[in-house]
């Protein structure tokens, strides 16, 4: 846990490794009260620190050239030399909210105000905009103390970013956004990750297996979807839609027909069908609206290089990337997502959700894809009030039941 080496493959210098041993050292001998306001005098304050040495160090690097792009890294490694041992702490999971909320009281400099901490308070306020204080602001919204039933009041008045902690699928790409995420804090995000995918699967067919049965409800409605239509969504993810066949039964049929296709334009052409069936399904008008045939027109001239081709693993992942990226959303730098938002409007959630469920079933791989797409949506819309955003909530709601539903390692079937 103290190992420097274990920090991504950026180097450290002699003057970062002082200060992480510093607090590495002082987290072994002070409170978890007294840690956090070591780490407010000397990163927030800015004031001269008791330690002449460390000082001496963090006055060095903020003077260096380069502090302006690269200090950020050494704050946000600071931060994690604190937060991951209270991470794995319940007693102190309270601390991690605390640190960040430090970043909220960097005082105002005036002209009286000593360089070396006018430095220091410049370069902390500049951490607080960039991806990795996004990435530990949003670690530290799942360890803010709630209840559901307040939760429940005031959620219309909740930001999108307070709603991290209940979309697990969102976990890996929302906490792991920068190159310089280390090994441990990506097995922390996957961790948290399958606790809360466990628990919600659990919870999920409990209340199916309820249902269906039509017992009485002991077992209460995981989701903020109202009943019906969650047992609508659940029907639907895991029964029938196509004569008697699932959309797992369907992928599985099209990877078979996948295997005798001779060319990847051959398996373009077919795959398009496989696609439309659920909006044609629901709407005739996906027989031959804009949409559609801007849906064929991307698919037809996606790749063409690769057309005359038998169609290989790698293609067929790299073109259901690009799939996704049409689907859903560009990407972070280009979010455009003006198409998912259509079949949110005209189809509905559930629907929607059943076409990208149908790219990811066939193609595994490209889950992670999926689930980036719909992290950078997430990201993008995070100061929104939830109440200005309800098409939002809804879709990561059918995202958490469909791939919970599909891709479940809970020991309970859907």
């Amino acid at each position: 846990m103290d190992s420097f080496a274990s920090w991504s493959s950026r180097p450290v210098s002699d003057l970062q490794a002082q200060l992480y041993g510093h607090l590495a050292e002082c987290r072994h001998q002070e409170s978890t009260e007294a840690l956090l306001q070591r780490f407010q005098s000397l990163f927030i304050e800015g004031n001269r620190y008791g330690d002449e040495e460390i000082w001496a160090a963090l006055l060095e690097l903020i003077y260096q050239p380069e502090a302006e792009r690269e200090f950020k890294y050494t704050l946000n490694r600071c931060s994690y030399t604190l937060v991951n041992p209270w991470y794995t702490q319940p007693r102190d999971h309270w601390a991690i909210p605390a640190l960040v909320d430090l970043f909220d009281q960097i005082p105002a400099t005036t002209t009286d105000t000593e360089d070396a901490t006018w430095r220091i308070r410049q370069l902390s306020q500049n951490f607080t905009t960039t991806e990795q204080f996004a990435s530990l602001r949003r670690l530290a919204a799942l360890f803010e103390p709630t209840t559901d039933e307040a939760e429940a009041v005031n959620f219309e008045d909740q930001s999108v970013a307070q709603q991290l902690r209940h979309y697990p699928f969102l976990h890996d790409s929302s906490l792991l956004v920068t190159k310089d995420s280390d090994r441990e804090q990506k097995d922390r995000a996957h961790n948290l990750r399958q606790q809360s995918e466990a628990q919600l699967g659990i919870k999920l067919a409990r209340y199916w297996a309820q249902c269906r049965l039509g017992t009485g409800g002991s077992f209460p409605n995981p989701t903020r979807l109202p009943d019906d239509e969650l047992r609508q969504a659940l029907e639907y993810y895991t029964g029938k839609v196509e004569g008697n066949r699932s959309h797992r039964d369907i992928a599985k049929m099209f990877e078979t027909y996948r295997q005798t296709v001779r060319s990847f334009r051959e398996f373009k052409e077919e795959f398009l069908e496989y696609l439309l069936a659920p909006l044609t399904n629901a709407d005739s008008r996906y027989h031959n609206n804009t949409f559609t045939r801007s849906l064929r027109q991307f698919v037809r001239e996606t790749m063409r290089e690769f057309d005359d081709q038998c169609p290989k693993d790698f293609t067929i992942v790299t073109f259901c990337r690009r799939l996704l990226n049409f689907l859903v959303i560009h990407s972070r730098k280009e979010p455009i997502f003006r198409r998912f938002r259509q079949l949110l409007n005209d189809v509905g959630s559930s629907v929607t959700m059943g076409v990208l469920l149908r790219v990811v079933l066939f193609c595994a791989t490209v889950k992670p894809w999926l689930e980036n797409r719909m992290a950078i949506l997430f990201n993008h819309h995070e100061p929104t009030r939830c109440g200005e955003a309800p098409w939002l909530i809804e879709a990561l709601e059918h995202t958490n039941v469909a791939l919970i539903t599909n891709f479940n390692n809970v020991g309970y079937s859907f």
